[in-house]
Formats: structure tokens, sequence, C-alpha cells
């Protein structure tokens, strides 16, 4: 039975009699201390001497009883702590720590879960492990970098655990989650910022993807200005594709090199159908959620992409507002889930090329190929 998650639940404690961080959770709320060590291994409980200062909205919502109550707490801590503000803020706590009293604690107690981690052999999923940075294979499902509530399930510490390092390892560059392939991870600070140089230089790195759909593309260039970053109330953070500029959109750009009629295998054959069309792709620019949007404008949406997926022009997605591409509405009584995909989608990071190196990826997970890793270094 695929994980289902119990929902986000955040509590605020205030330790007045101070103790260990496990033994103050565990006699606020309840919550059993091995459990509670367990969420601080996750990285999902958070500490700091003096209470934060309320935010508006919050303060907005409480009773004036509870915004006195709130400030008594934080008065104290600052009575016995000082006034610095670096003091509220919070921070992960990294072990079972002692509190001082008057500690805030805060505790995300249904850390958000990546059941995708334990599916892999991380060692095989290792492309290059160099001196200054490691290249890995990412799975679909799993997210680049961790979570506010969950450090453990995620490519930096599955990766750094396959190679024993020693130090965390770093981003340079992410994937979504629901996209596979070639991600680039840092084991120096230097090594960071050199990538991300490259990164705004455009022409020292080339970036391939292998991008499935029901309907093939045209080949060639594909061009949309996009604004990223869209919020509408119970949806997702998405990308809206429009054909010409518009006031604070970016200019988004591929190429289309390759389109073929491929058979599909294993799961995806399951979830997609017996035959899709592969498009080999050269990303030019990197914009949030590009490729996906810009397969949907151009009404061929990626398979299993549940938030790009093909829906009535006047959907709350915002994908068919003036001046944007209108996208076809989907068939009579088909149902459409507006949500960022759970598992994995028809989108592969293929191939990375820099002046150094260059590395592809398997042909794995979501393409329902079980072909063993292509490596190249050059």
């Amino acid at each position: 039975m695929p994980y289902t998650s119990p929902g986000a639940r955040v509590e605020h404690v205030t330790a007045d009699q101070g103790g260990t961080l496990s033994s103050v959770i565990h006699q606020h709320l309840g919550l059993p201390e091995w459990f509670v060590r367990e969420l601080i291994r996750f990285g999902a409980v958070y500490c700091c001497p003096v209470k934060p200062r309320l935010a508006a909205e919050l303060a907005a919502r409480m009773t004036p009883a509870q915004r006195a109550a709130y400030d008594v707490d934080r008065n104290a801590g600052m009575a016995i702590h000082g006034r610095d503000p670096r003091l509220a803020i919070p921070q992960r706590a990294l072990a079972d720590v002692v509190l001082a009293d008057w500690a805030y604690v805060r505790v995300h107690v249904h850390p958000k879960r990546f059941p995708a981690v334990y599916l892999v052999d991380w060692k095989e999923r290792i492309l290059c492990n160099g001196h200054d940075f490691v290249v890995i294979n990412k799975p679909p499902g799993v997210q680049v970098a961790g979570t506010v509530d969950n450090q453990l399930e995620c490519c930096l510490a599955c990766a750094a655990q396959a190679i024993c390092a020693s130090d965390p390892l770093l981003v340079t560059h992410r994937l979504d989650s629901c996209t596979e392939g070639v991600v680039v991870l840092a084991k120096t600070r230097a090594f960071v910022q050199y990538f991300n140089g490259l990164l705004k230089r455009g022409n020292k790195l080339r970036k391939f993807y292998r991008a499935l759909s029901a309907a093939p593309p045209a080949p060639g260039p594909m061009l949309h200005f996009v604004a990223t970053g869209q919020r509408v109330k119970g949806l997702p953070t998405h990308t809206v594709a429009y054909d010409e500029e518009v006031t604070g959109s970016q200019r988004c750009e591929l190429d289309v090199l390759q389109v073929e009629r491929v058979a599909l295998h294993g799961l995806a054959r399951a979830l997609w159908g017996e035959h899709a069309h592969e498009s080999l792709l050269e990303l030019k620019t990197g914009r949030t959620h590009q490729i996906r949007v810009q397969f949907l404008a151009a009404g061929t949406p990626l398979l299993g992409d549940t938030l790009y997926a093909e829906r009535p022009p006047n959907s709350a997605l915002g994908l068919a507002a003036p001046a944007s591409t209108a996208v076809p509405p989907p068939a009579s009584g088909a149902l459409r889930i507006i949500d960022e995909p759970a598992g994995g989608i028809g989108l592969q990071a293929f191939r990375l090329e820099l002046h150094f190196f260059s590395a592809t990826g398997c042909a794995g997970g979501s393409h329902g190929d079980a072909k063993c890793q292509r490596r190249q270094f050059v």
C-alpha cells in the first residue's frame, strides 16, 4: 500500500522547568521518548533559548490572554539569557540536548516522508566520486536536499552515507522530487561557488533530458515566457507559461533534438500504457518546472505529471489566462488531480556535460528500462 502522509502537525512548547529535550517534549505532548529521539534524528525538532517574536498573522489569531501569556514566557527567557535577537532564532536540534528554563521548542510531529529512498541501492547510484564533488543518479520520489522536518530521507544524506563522507554534502543545483537523473553534489563550499558560476555563464554547462509524453512534440526550439512561483489558494506553487512576454515573465527555452515512439516496460507500462513518445532535449534556460510547463503549453504534457496535466481553459491553475497558452479540455468525466506527483513522472535528467567531465544517468525509474547504468567521464 502506498505511503500516505498523516498531514502536518507542528507543536510549540515552552520548557518552563528545563530538562533534556526529549523529556520536555514527552512531558508536554505525551509522546514516547523513543519517538521524540527519532524526531530529533530526523531533524524535525528545533529549539532556542528565547521564544521568537510573534508573527503578526499568528498574533491576530490569538486572544489577548493568549498573547499576554506568550509575552510572559518570552520575557522570562530574555531575563535569563539576554535580549540578543539571535537567541530567539530556532535552530535544528542535532542531539538530545539539555534545555535551560523557558527555552522554546518547535516539534514537527509528522515529518514529510520519502519512502523511495529505501527502494534503491545508493552505492550503485554514485556515478562519480571526485575530490570536491559527487555525481549521483537521483531516483524519482526523493528530494535533493532535506525538508524543514526531514534531513535524512534525501539525496544529500543518502549519498553521503553511500560514500562514507565525514562531512555533509552540499547542494549545487536541484531537480524536482518527481524527476530522476544526474545531479552534482558538492563536498566543499568552494565547489558550490565554482559550480554556480558555471550555471550563470550558461555556455560552460550543457543539460540534456529525456521526456515521455503520450503525443509527440514538434522537433526544434521550444520558446515560452514563464511566470514562476505563482500561488492560488488551495493549490501548490506552480509556473505559468505564455506565448509572448508579459510583465514579470522570464524567457524559457529548450531544444527538442529527437523524438521517437518507444515501448514502455514494468511499472511505467502499467501506469501509462504500452507505448509513449520519448524526446531527447537540451535545456537552454533553467526555470522552475520549465520542461514540465513547456510540454504542457505545447499540448504534450509529460506522463504522470498530475500538476501540469491538461485541464479545461477555466482551470484554477491559471494556465489559460489571457496571453498564455490555452490547453484543450480533458475527456468528458475525466478526473484531474492538481497536485505535485507523489512518485516519478516521465522526465529524466539524462546527461550533464561540463568542460572537465560528462555524466550519463541510467534509463531506469519512470522510463521503465531495466538496463544497467551507463557511465561516461572525460
